[in-house]
Parts: C-alpha cells; structure tokens; sequence
C-alpha cells in the first residue's frame, strides 16, 4: 500500500510539473502534511473514551464476501459499458465548452487508466473485480467515496486518529441538524470504509450525504413527483441518501417526493455512479447513456437516470425543480462551469443548490492551453430570474479543506421578477 501511494505522489508531481502547478501543489501538501496531523490529533484528544473505543478495525475490514455484501451484476456491467462507449462516441462531436480540462484533466490521467481500460475493452470480469473493491480503489479518489480515509488509515502513523476525529465530528454535526433519533444507513457495495456502527459500516461522507438530502427534501416538501439533477454525482453517495429519504419511487398512483432523480459526471466518474445506484436500488427503473432520451418529461419510464456530463444541454427548459452541485463548480473548466450555468438558468423552474470554494486554480493542458477554474461566489444565476436565499459556510468540511479559500454553501431560488416564497435566509 505504501509503495503504491508513492507512486501515486510520484505521478502527481509529473502532472504538475507539466501543467504548471508544481509549486502550488508542493507548498499545499508540505503544508497539511503538517497542519493535519496536529488538528486530528487534537481533536482525538479531546473525544470521549467511548468514542475513542469505536470499532474502526471492523469498519475497515475486507468486506467482500460478508453477508449482504452486493455483487456487481455481470447485466449491469454489461449496459454500464454499453452507456460508457456510447458516451465516448458522442463526447468526440460534443461543443468545445464540454471537452475534459484543467484539474479534471489531471484527475483523470492520474487516477482512471485501470477503469478506463477496462471499460473501452469491454473486460466484464476485470470490470467486476475493480467494483467489487469499489471506495479502495484509486479511482473513486476525490469522488466522496472512503478512499481517501482508507490511504490514510494504512499509510499515515495518525491514520487512526484521522478517521475517528472527523468521523465523531461528522456525526455530532449530523445530530445537531437533523431531528432526533435520525439514523443513517450505506449499503454494503464495493467495500467501503468507515466506522463499525450496529453491524453496518458508516463511511465519513454518508452524514454529510444525508443532512443534504433532509435539506433538498424539506425545499421540495410542497412539490410532489420533484426532478432533481445533481451535476457531479461522484459516486452516487447523495443520490442514496437522498432517495433513500424520499421513500419508494415506484408506487403507482401516488404522489411521489421524487419522481426523477438525473445525475450527470464525466463518463468514467458516471460509469462508478450508476455500479452503485444499480446495486443499490435493484427496484427502481434505471435510464444510462444510449438507453433513451435525457429527458425528465413524465412520459418517460425511468426514475433514475445517470448520464454524460455533456449530456446536460437536452435538458427542456423550466424542467427541473432543484440542481445540486457540490465541490465540482470551482474544479471544472471555467468555459465548462458556465455552460453548466447557462444550463440551469433555462432548465431550473425552483432551485439551485450549490457548495464550492473560492480558490482560483490556474492550469495548463498537454497542448499548452491554458485553463482557468471560476470561483463558487462568482457561479451566479441571472439576478433577474434568481434570488440567493442564502450563502453560508459549508456545514461539513474535511481537515485537508481549509487550503481552499472561502467554502461556502448557496441556495438560490427562481424568482423571473416576481416574489419568491417557501424560504428564509
């Protein structure tokens, strides 16, 4: 484990080198390579003995072949390199604006050689062992799996203290905010980790997930049979909260919280998404790339769609009732977060929910181009069809997020001059 992570520091530093970012990545690693050790341990200083005793060796235990463990279904490997290859083939005509650059560039080059060739190849044994493993694997880094916690917990003398202090802290905050007695639950697909609570393993990230979700749901509380669309879906962790949330989506003939939930990423983050939202709702009815339109119309018979990130422009004007975006916005292409936002200034008929930060990120591709991220205060809808109801500091933030300059949450809420009721600031 060790000597892969090195290799994995040691690709970094050569992408860095080439786009130009060397310096910056340098001095911001040096810099939480100290700061995190102290802050974690400081804080698991401070939790109480009983939390200190959670049982973190089974929450980062292989579990693959445990009871409940879900198996990637070899059908649904199949249609998820179908909707990936056809996602490759669309992506070559799709406008400039879509094309993969600047940090996404990077990300992708480093961390998804191993799915990507076993997606283009159509290797569906290969494709099962890596899914199988899926929150372990070098490919779900930066997607909100456990990978991240896991590197930590094998590599670092303070690994330990790093997954208990941020994962107390997740769940206190969780607590705070949600009702009494609320409970959070992950289905046991491709080996996550996290903490052992009540036989069931509770990666970091699902509290956050789910203090989403109650949000998004309490937003759309008078709109039955809602569309949400989360851009950057990563590996579909609010997408499972968020539905888990909302109840059964299949009863016919009744009003449903959500009638349609679309998720769009970068293709290979989509083909991850849909392995777990495929696992993890084997009852739903469930819409790739190249299965049917990308529409949210109600004539069309899926509730759960993943799709292409350049997909976005079909979306039907005024046909979504909430957009949800978390730590993407401020990662992308400036060129590609606008076309983002032009989007949902034509597609969103209520709200526009989004959590990113204000550090500028200047890059440089392969061929010398330069590419430049836009800042989550400067992601703005037209002002004379939208009002911000809020801006206010993210809820849920890691250690390593304090480098970032400025994150903070938004909600927005369509307005087209007109007043705007249902929330408060």
């Amino acid at each position: 484990m060790l000597w892969e992570r090195l290799k994995y520091l040691a690709a970094k530093a050569r992408r860095a080198w080439s786009d130009g970012t060397l310096r910056e990545k340098a001095t911001r690693f040096l810099a939480s390579s100290v700061r995190i050790p102290v802050a974690v341990i400081c804080g698991y200083l401070r939790l109480p003995r009983a939390d200190r005793r959670l049982n973190i060796a089974a929450g980062f235990a292989d579990h693959r072949g445990q009871t409940g463990h879900r198996q990637p279904d070899p059908a649904h490997l199949e249609r998820i390199i179908a909707a990936y290859q056809a996602s490759q083939e669309a992506q070559r005509t799709a406008p400039a604006v879509w094309a993969v650059r600047g940090e996404w560039s990077a990300w992708l080059d480093i961390n998804f050689r191993d799915l990507v060739r076993a997606l283009q190849s159509g290797d569906v044994p290969r494709l099962a062992a890596l899914f199988q493993n899926l929150h372990r694997q070098q490919f779900t880094i930066g997607a909100g799996s456990s990978y991240d916690e896991y590197v930590r917990y094998r590599t670092s003398l303070t690994g330990r203290c790093y997954v208990l202090t941020t994962w107390c802290r997740y769940r206190d905050l969780f607590r705070s905010l949600a009702p009494a007695g609320a409970e959070v639950h992950f289905p046991l697909i491709g080996n996550p980790a996290g903490i052992d609570l009540a036989g069931e393993t509770i990666p970091i990230h699902t509290f956050r997930y789910a203090y989403h979700a109650r949000e998004m749901l309490e937003w759309l509380r008078d709109i039955p049979d809602a569309t949400i669309v989360e851009i950057g879906g990563g590996i579909g962790g609010q997408a499972c909260q968020t539905l888990l949330g909302a109840g059964p989506g299949t009863d016919t003939g009744t009003r449903r919280a959500i009638a349609k939930y679309l998720v769009f990423d970068l293709p290979e983050v989509a083909a991850i998404c849909a392995c777990v939202l495929l696992a993890a709702f084997p009852d739903r009815r469930i819409r790739l790339f190249g299965e049917g339109p990308v529409s949210t119309d109600s004539s069309e018979d899926y509730d759960l769609g993943v799709f292409p990130h350049f997909a976005l422009e079909h979306l039907a004007d005024g046909s979504v009732d909430l957009f949800h975006n978390a730590c993407s916005f401020s990662e992308m292409d400036g060129a590609s977060s606008r076309a983002c936002l032009e989007v949902i200034e034509r597609a969103c008929r209520r709200y526009l929910s989004h959590i990113n930060h204000d550090t500028r990120l200047p890059r440089r591709d392969a061929d010398g181009t330069p590419s430049l991220n836009v800042l989550g205060s400067e992601l703005v809808p037209d002002p004379r069809r939208f009002k911000r109801v809020f801006k206010k500091p993210r809820v849920f933030c890691l250690p390593e997020d304090r480098c970032h300059r400025g994150f903070f949450e938004y909600l927005y809420e369509r307005c087209d001059g007109g007043q705007c009721a249902g929330i408060v600031e």
